[in-house]
C-alpha cells in the first residue's frame, strides 16, 4: 500500500465515517460502465468545496489492490450492483494531487511527480521492470507483468493551468505529462479509467491535444454525475429533518444551482450548517474574490450594471461558449461571467441561457469582496 501507486482506503473510511456522510458511490457504477471503453476518460470541474477530492478517495478505496475494501463498502449503494464485486480492488491505482507538487515544485514539476512514482514502483517491482524508461512504458510493464490495468486519478489537475499561464514551458511539459498517460498509444495498453478533477474544464490551447479524448462534465453540465456532486434538494430534506433545521430557510442560504434541471446545494456550506444548528456564510473563506474583482472592475460591457442587477434578484444573458478556460485569458463580459459560473459564485440556467447570484450565502460574500474593492451597493 503506497501513498500515490495503490494507496489505501483511510481517506474514504474517515468520510464514510463522519457525522453527514450521503452515500454518493452510486457514482462507482457509472464509473464501472466505462472502464475500457470509449468513454474511459472523465474530467469532472465544479466549484470548490463540491466534493470532488472526497470522491476521488471513495474511487481510489474502491478501486485500489493496495487494500481490501469490501468490508467498508458494504453498507453502502455500491454494493448492491452487479458491478460491485467485479470491480472492487482489481486494478493498479494511482491517486495524484497537483496542488501539492506546484508549489514546491515548479521548475521539475513532472519530474517530482515521475520520482515519487518510480519510488513507489521500485519498492514492488525493483529487479522485475526496467524503471528508467518514460513513465508511459513503465505503466505498460507494470500492467503486464501484474496483469492489472490502472485506473489513474489526478486531483486539482488544473493547478497548473490556472496558476502558472505566465510559464506556457511548463504548461506544455505538464499537458505533455498528461498525454503519455491518457492518450499515448502505450496508454491503450494499460488505461482502464482516467477520472481528473479541477475548478476549471479543459483549456482550450491551439495544437494541444493531451486531453481531448475526455468527457467534460462541468458546473454548466454534468449529465448522470450531477447528484453525485453537491447534496440534492431530497438529501437536504432529510437532514434538515434530522438535524431539527428549517428547510426553507436552508434552501434560500445555499441551494441554487440548478444542474441539469438538479436543484443542487453546496455540500461544505450544508454540512456546516446542519452540524453548527447555524445558518452562515461557510464557503467564502475557501476561495478569494481578488482576482474575479480585477475582471469585474474593467466593466466590460456593462458587466457592473448586470453584477448588481443579479444582486437584486435579476438574471442575465450569458454565451458560456466562447470561454477559454482560462482565468488568465478574460476578453468579454460572457468570459467573466462564465469563468464565475464555473467557480460557483454564478448560477446557470441552461435553458434560458442566463446567469444569477444562486443564493444567500453568495450573495453575501460578493458583497462583502464588492464592498472591499470599493463599490457602493
Amino acid at each position: 500500500m503506497g501513498f500515490y501507486f495503490n494507496p489505501g482506503y483511510d481517506s474514504f473510511k474517515r468520510a464514510s465515517g463522519s457525522r453527514i456522510y450521503i452515500d454518493k458511490t452510486g457514482l462507482l457504477e457509472e464509473l464501472n460502465l466505462r472502464i475500457d471503453s470509449e468513454e474511459n476518460c472523465i474530467l469532472l470541474s465544479h466549484a470548490r468545496r463540491f466534493g470532488k477530492s472526497q470522491a476521488a478517495g471513495m474511487i481510489k478505496a474502491y478501486y485500489s489492490c493496495g487494500c481490501d475494501s469490501k468490508e467498508l463498502f458494504s453498507r453502502f449503494e455500491i454494493s448492491k450492483s452487479d458491478t460491485f464485486s467485479l470491480h472492487l480492488n482489481e486494478y493498479n491505482v494511482i491517486h495524484l494531487d497537483i496542488s501539492s507538487f506546484i508549489d514546491f515544485h515548479k521548475e521539475d514539476l513532472v519530474d517530482e511527480i515521475i520520482k515519487r512514482l518510480t519510488l513507489e514502483f521500485s519498492e514492488v517491482y525493483a529487479g522485475d521492470i526496467n524503471l528508467e524508461q518514460d513513465i508511459n512504458l513503465i505503466l505498460c510493464r507494470i500492467a503486464e507483468f501484474s496483469d492489472k490495468e490502472f485506473i489513474i486519478i489526478i486531483v486539482e489537475w488544473d493547478s497548473v493551468i490556472r496558476n502558472h499561464a505566465d510559464r506556457p514551458d511548463l504548461v506544455h511539459r505538464y499537458l505533455q505529462f498528461l498525454h503519455s498517460l491518457f492518450k499515448s498509444e502505450e496508454s491503450k495498453r494499460f488505461l482502464a479509467l482516467g477520472y481528473i478533477t479541477g475548478i476549471l474544464p479543459i483549456k482550450k490551447i491551439k495544437d494541444e491535444s493531451a486531453l481531448n479524448n475526455f468527457r467534460e462534465y462541468t458546473m454548466i453540465h454534468s449529465g448522470v454525475f450531477t447528484r453525485y456532486f453537491g447534496f440534492t434538494e431530497n438529501e437536504v430534506k432529510a437532514l434538515c429533518k434530522r438535524f431539527d433545521m428549517d428547510f426553507d430557510s436552508v434552501k434560500q442560504w445555499y441551494d441554487g444551482y440548478l444542474i441539469n434541471d438538479l436543484h443542487i446545494y453546496n455540500p461544505n456550506s450544508v454540512y456546516q450548517a446542519m452540524v453548527e444548528h447555524t445558518l452562515d456564510s461557510y464557503w467564502k473563506n475557501t476561495s478569494s474574490f481578488s482576482t474575479i474583482n480585477d475582471f469585474i472592475n474593467l466593466n466590460m460591457e456593462g458587466l457592473q450594471e448586470d453584477i448588481l442587477h443579479m444582486l437584486s434578484g435579476g438574471k442575465t444573458d450569458v454565451d458560456t461558449g466562447n470561454f477559454q478556460n482560462d482565468l488568465s485569458n478574460i476578453k468579454s463580459k460572457d468570459d467573466v461571467l462564465t469563468a464565475l459560473i464555473h467557480l460557483g459564485y454564478l448560477g446557470y440556467d441552461a435553458f434560458e441561457g442566463v446567469a444569477y447570484i444562486p443564493n444567500f450565502e453568495v450573495s453575501k460574500a460578493f458583497r462583502s469582496a464588492l464592498q472591499e474593492s470599493g463599490w457602493m451597493i
